[in-house]
């Protein structure tokens, strides 16, 4: 699958939703520097997008795109280091974790008839539902 979605002389684009991710951004940018005839790199992370200036007589553009394309599978294809998740989103796991054991010891209290233990969990589940709305504010209103 190539990624390439306009070339002129001396002119590629790339665009691939990988691109947006910082980490893979990075290493296929370290990656394109290594190439020969290589000019400018422009990346525009909101979009996903790089574009490529070269050399247009020193190298063939049909080579340069298929060497694009493994480049960015190779970036795609490495592993995250573990650990490497983001702390907004450790924080969401937990409050999901919590959401999911409040709301459980709520409904086993409120079945059991403890009103004041129900009304607690029932609080705890609120404040990690805040929490993940929280993480993903941004989603919310779209």
């Amino acid at each position: 699958m190539t990624r390439v979605v306009s070339t002129l002389p001396g002119r590629i684009r790339v665009r691939d939703k990988a691109l947006r991710n910082p980490g893979v951004r990075t290493r296929v940018e370290a990656q394109l520097r290594q190439i020969e005839g290589l000019i400018v790199m422009q990346p525009n992370p909101s979009v996903g997008s790089i574009v490529l200036h070269f050399a247009a007589g020193e190298i063939d553009p049909l080579k340069l795109e298929h060497e694009i394309d493994a480049i960015i599978d190779a970036a795609i294809a490495t592993p995250r280091p573990s650990g490497s998740r983001p702390l907004r989103m450790q924080v969401n796991r937990i409050a999901k974790l919590g959401m999911i054991g409040s709301l459980s010891a709520s409904l086993v209290l409120a079945a059991s008839g403890q009103k004041r233990w129900h009304a607690v969990t029932g609080a705890a589940f609120v404040a990690c539902l805040g929490v993940h709305l929280g993480v993903h504010r941004r989603n919310l209103v779209r």
